[in-house]
């Protein structure tokens, strides 16, 4: 702890999401911030209440149940800063996920330069792409325009040319933004992001401000092989922020009592795997994945790259996105248990009309993490397809999101996450089990010192170390030889066949050195497996290695596919 923070630092952190607002109390105990208690309560944002005031003065009112501690005084007001007696918090912070519909239009100049960042710009945040156009658009003009009209825009993204590049051909493009602005009714018209040709910048803000509120970030292309997108996120997160302020009641109002302003989840997430990314191996780069109800964050960092990618499918409203990009046989494929197509077609269509609901049988909670296998796999296939993935080894995977914490088994969430993320490697699997991770971002931006020793608490569960083995051995076939020494100088060795994947104990907290040798050709890491120890590091599943194969390929006879799905859970140490 430094000289300059505070030891007794009381922070209230409260994450809006479309189902559920939390609320989290962190202090300090034994010179060390920790995560105090935790409450849950249904979301107020839609009817009757349409205020998400309700819903934060609930859950807090749960955590004074919950911790003894009074944080309201008697006109239900939060009172700030914390009183001698122990009364009250000194800081409050709130994130959200409770975003609006929102539809974005890019305009840019070259399909694959401008265009593409504006893309990528787009797919950090809370928004759904709409419609494209750059010079190479064959459509003729009115058509476009007609199209820009189509979509309704809530957000314009205007990209394209480099810093003292063209400027003719984006003064043609901008002619079609502002047509449409003229256009669309006053109460209608898109904000608008501009991040081009910083040279033309005043003079496109200039004309486009008569119709529209405008903002400018750096260009987030000035070079044909230069992409920088940090400064362009924090304004568009600003303006999906502004567009959260106005379509959902009371966040403006209880804004004023935060320490910082409110932030989206997602951007607040991103920051703490940003920070993770500078403390791994710079060779991988961390993976995190926050799965909501409505969204799925997908954040990628390393030392010197960063991404961050929002999907608009989930285990909660967001199940219908996921179910008209899947065909349901790719996610009743992962049940142990046989259920018809359509059953399962109709339970998942369910839990996407009445979110709140839960799980009430075994099946249908093994329903639920089928999806959620499928969602992972998903991701990670549009992850790939938009290019923001360097490879498939992470040095850790962070995984947060209430769909692997309900009452789910250590040993069904690994195996969910390895289904659905199918990492290579070596590689470390972390759940964040109170889905912190975005409150911890947000209060990072006062208060490093409390979201550093959070982070290394037991508020994170620690999954497994998991060794990949990609093979093409026959199955049944021994394709990999381990040996894992203990401190205390006992060892234990494992010989692991194609097709299974098995567990060697290794405590949390806990280090042991693992000596590999291949037993046929195959792949762990990007390097030859030597006869030099590697440090792991254990979990509540231990030490896991898998040689299942990258894909994984499961038989298609149905007897033959639910038999291997029991043997990994049996292998695993499930009952």
């Amino acid at each position: 702890m430094t000289d300059a923070m505070p030891l007794l630092y009381s922070v209230l952190g409260v994450e809006i999401g479309s189902i559920n607002t939390r609320a989290f109390l962190f202090d300090v105990v034994e010179d060390s911030y920790r995560l105090i208690s935790s409450a849950v309560t249904p979301s107020t944002h839609t009817a009757p209440s349409f205020d998400v005031g309700e819903a934060i003065y609930d859950a807090i009112s749960r955590l004074e149940a919950v911790t003894g501690r009074v944080f309201f005084d008697h006109e239900a007001n939060l009172m700030m800063p914390s009183q001698p007696n122990g009364e009250g918090i000194d800081h409050f912070v709130i994130t959200t996920s409770c975003v609006p519909d929102l539809n974005l239009v890019v305009f840019g100049l070259l399909n694959d330069v401008s265009l593409e960042s504006g893309r990528r710009l787009a797919y950090s945040t809370y928004t759904q792409v709409v419609e494209a156009f750059g010079i190479t658009d064959r459509r003729a003009l009115n058509i476009q325009l007609d199209a820009v009209l189509a979509t309704r825009p809530d957000l314009i993204i205007f990209a394209g040319g480099t810093d003292g590049g063209a400027n003719r051909s984006l003064a043609r493009i901008a002619d079609l933004a502002l047509s449409a602005l003229q256009i669309l009714p006053r109460d209608r018209r898109p904000q608008v992001l501009y991040c081009g040709n910083a040279a033309l910048a005043d003079e496109l803000r200039t004309s486009m401000d008569r119709y529209t509120n405008v903002r400018v970030a750096p260009n987030i292309r000035p070079s044909l092989d230069q992409e920088i997108l940090e400064p362009a996120m924090e304004q568009l997160s600003a303006m999906v922020m502004e567009k959260v302020y106005e379509k959902v009641g009371g966040l403006q109002r209880v804004s004023a009592l935060c320490s910082v302003p409110p932030r989206l989840s997602s951007q607040a997430f991103h920051r703490v795997i940003r920070f993770l990314g500078q403390l791994y191996d710079p060779t991988k780069g961390v993976l995190g994945f926050d799965v909501g109800a409505s969204f799925t964050v997908a954040s990628f960092a390393g030392v010197h790259t960063s991404v961050l990618n929002t999907f608009n499918y989930g285990l909660g409203e967001g199940i219908a996105h996921l179910l008209e990009r899947t065909d349901i046989s790719e996610i009743t494929r992962w049940l142990v248990e046989p259920v018809s197509d359509d059953d399962a077609r109709d339970y998942l269509w369910q839990r996407s009309l009445y979110p709140l609901d839960v799980a009430r049988t075994p099946g249908e909670f093994a329903l639920e993490l089928a999806a959620t296998r499928q969602l992972l796999q998903l991701a990670m296939r549009d992850l790939q397809r938009r290019s923001a993935l360097p490879s498939t080894r992470f040095e850790p995977i962070v995984i947060s999101g209430s769909a692997l914490n309900r009452t789910v088994t250590p040993v069904q969430s690994l195996l969910t996450i390895l289904d659905g993320i199918q990492p290579l490697g070596i590689c470390p699997l972390i759940m964040d089990k109170h889905g912190i991770m975005p409150i911890l971002g947000a209060i990072a931006e006062f208060n490093p010192v409390l979201a550093v020793q959070v982070l290394e608490s037991t508020a994170f569960t620690n999954l497994a170390t998991v060794v990949s083995v990609d093979s093409k051995a026959r199955h049944g076939a021994p394709v990999l030889s381990a040996r894992l020494d203990y401190p205390d100088g006992s060892f234990m060795e494992a010989e692991v066949k194609q097709g299974t994947i098995i567990s060697m104990p290794l405590a949390s907290g806990v280090s042991g050195q693992l000596r590999l040798r291949m037993l046929r050709r195959g792949e762990i890491e990007d390097i030859s497996v030597s006869n030099e120890p590697i440090r792991v590091r254990g979990g509540v599943c231990g030490l896991v290695l898998d040689a299942r194969g990258r894909p994984i390929k499961l038989p298609s006879d149905d007897t033959v596919r639910r038999a291997r799905l029991k043997e990994w859970e049996f292998l695993l140490g499930e009952k």
